[in-house]
């Protein structure tokens, strides 16, 4: 995202705040106030569609806020090859023929305050320890369906290169930016919304196929590594998938254990790259050592996520423990790789209203 969108982004998510809060403070029956009354309606009703009660069943206290902490790990790897002769002697502990090869990560921790009314939820992200500029989620649960929207900005994550055995660390960022949606086919007897998030009541035990949408954007930055004082390498890419969920109910639905997987085909994947070498003569001079980067085909890659959860309901109160898994891929007919992972732990104490 650029410096605009960036703003606007956040400024977008604190009205999305500003918005839910109006429901319950609002005494006028204003328009504005209307519309907000027929979005909760079609929330609810989202929950309900076509759902069978003897397996699921919506709270009889339909919202909730919740605090845990949320610990995260993200790693992006790249192997960039090239084929130049005679570098040794223009870039100090690099081989002819040689690659790149960067492994990059951060760990953080948070505090997360969050809203979930009828599911739709809102994270609150309060840093303790990490690497975030801006961290943003948004997740809309329904019975049928749902989506999730997620951008990320990390800066000076720690790691290291193989040429000269350098150190990366306050000379890099990553941006990270994905769109999801998901399809139940068992909807009747299965909520994924139960099993993440407590937002329904999962009866009992039931299994689902889940059919997946997934658009995914990297942009990744790091300064004065190779020959150009900056480099941006970002990725795009569409997936589909299908996978499998299963909620294991214990208690009539006061305990739910929920595990799935989810690989994922690329449809379409793209790599542009951008560097600040602006002088004609330069950009012809450099052009062999970036060809993998600016000229390589991308090639079909398998991407993948695994998530576990355990809820347990104390009538009003919520306790959920969540660990995400997410892997995606990039590679080329030019041997470039790009690797993104991102593992995630969430424990979270709720309170239903």
């Amino acid at each position: 995202m650029t410096p605009v969108a960036h703003k606007l982004a956040l400024r977008l998510w604190m009205l999305l705040i500003v918005g839910m809060t109006g429901i319950t403070t609002a005494n006028a029956e204003g328009g504005f106030v209307k519309v907000l009354r027929r979005f909760d309606k079609w929330l609810e009703k989202s929950q309900r569609a076509g759902i069978d009660t003897a397996y699921q069943d919506i709270p009889k206290l339909n919202r909730q806020v919740y605090v845990g902490s949320y610990t995260y790990w993200q790693n992006y790897q790249m192997t960039m090859p090239f084929d130049v002769d005679n570098l040794t002697s223009i870039i100090p502990g690099i081989r002819d023929h040689d690659r790149y090869q960067i492994n990059a990560y951060a760990v953080q921790s948070e505090v997360d305050l969050g809203i979930d009314w009828k599911g739709l939820a809102l994270e609150l992200p309060i840093p303790i320890r990490n690497r975030y500029r801006l961290s943003l989620g948004l997740a809309k649960n329904g019975s049928k369906w749902g989506l999730r929207v997620r951008y990320k900005y990390l800066h000076q994550m720690d790691g290291t290169c193989n040429v000269g055995d350098q150190t990366i660390s306050e000379n890099n960022a990553l941006r990270i930016f994905f769109l999801e949606g998901y399809y139940v086919l068992n909807s009747r007897k299965f909520s994924l919304a139960a099993g993440l998030f407590a937002d329904m009541v999962q009866k009992k035990s039931a299994g689902s196929p889940l059919f997946y949408a997934n658009y995914y954007q990297s942009r990744y930055r790091v300064d004065k590594l190779f020959p150009a004082n900056n480099d941006v390498f970002k990725t795009q890419q569409a997936s589909i998938g299908a996978g499998y969920a299963y909620n294991l109910s214990v208690r009539g639905g006061k305990l739910v254990f929920h595990g799935s997987i989810v690989p994922m085909f690329t449809a379409y994947s793209h790599l542009s790259h951008e560097t600040d070498i602006d002088d004609e003569a330069q950009n012809k001079k450099w052009d062999e050592f970036y060809e993998s980067a600016e000229k390589g085909n991308a090639r079909f890659c398998l991407n993948l996520f695994a998530r576990f959860a355990m809820n347990y309901s104390f009538d009003r109160y919520l306790l959920t423990l969540l660990l995400h898994y997410r892997h995606y891929g990039y590679s080329d007919d030019q041997h470039l790789r790009i690797l993104n992972q991102e593992a995630d732990a969430q424990i979270n104490f709720g309170v239903r209203f």
